[in-house]
């Protein structure tokens, strides 16, 4: 199957090992939204990485971006499901770490999710 990406993308995950960078983090947890399309109360990168030193939970540095993305995906989208920090956090390290996945199928289904809503991702902006 032909993979169709820009050369700004291509660089993009060159750069980043297909993950998320702090700048497209950003941008993807700005426009989060919930249910009711409503902008949620997210979580800054220095609060979750605080967060996660405080209850002993260690990630990566190569993932933190990924993970922080999640962690505030995790309170946009699955409130009830997921209520508690714990709980959130076991999410986030359950979807990296998937055994029958891998880290970098986060940022693919980001792009997934932004080219089916119709939002341009403009990769030259997170090199």
């Amino acid at each position: 199957m032909k993979k169709f990406t820009s050369e700004a993308r291509r660089a993009y995950e060159d750069m980043n090992h297909g993950m998320f960078s702090k700048s497209l983090a950003e941008f993807a947890i700005k426009n989060m939204k919930d249910s009711k399309d409503e902008r949620v109360n997210t979580i800054s990168l220095e609060d979750f990485k605080a967060l996660l030193n405080r209850l002993g939970h260690k990630i990566e540095d190569k993932y933190m971006y990924t993970a922080w993305y999640l962690y505030n995906m995790a309170i946009a989208d699955y409130k009830e499901a997921l209520p508690t920090v714990e709980q959130k956090i076991a999410f986030v390290k359950e979807t990296m770490f998937d055994p029958d996945c891998c880290p970098e199928a986060v940022l693919e289904c980001f792009v997934a999710k932004m080219c089916i809503m119709g939002v341009p991702i403009y990769w030259e902006n997170y090199l």
